[in-house]
């Protein structure tokens, strides 16, 4: 009797931090899902920043008075050129 409960000691110790060590792992991986989904957040953040000003420069009034502004001409016949790819 005393070997049998000397190896149920050991197995409920072995179990007990095998428990406590899943307990840890998940622990760390809910740590970093935590930071992930903070980091995705801040990503689609900026990225909807980007898309904003891109919107915004792209605004056709703003392009036409900055061409003015620079004293840029659209491009005419006279100034165009054809290139061919030779193959």
């Amino acid at each position: 009797m005393g070997k049998l409960n000397i190896l149920l000691l050991v197995l409920v110790t072995v179990s007990a931090f095998a428990v406590v060590f899943k307990q840890n792992q998940s622990r760390l991986h809910f740590i970093e899902l935590d930071k992930a989904q903070k980091r995705e957040i801040q990503l689609e953040q900026d990225y909807a920043r980007l898309k904003l000003e891109q919107a915004r420069l792209a605004n056709h009034k703003l392009i036409k008075v900055a061409a003015e502004k620079q004293h840029l001409l659209p491009p005419g016949a006279h100034n165009t050129a054809m290139l061919e790819r030779k193959k």
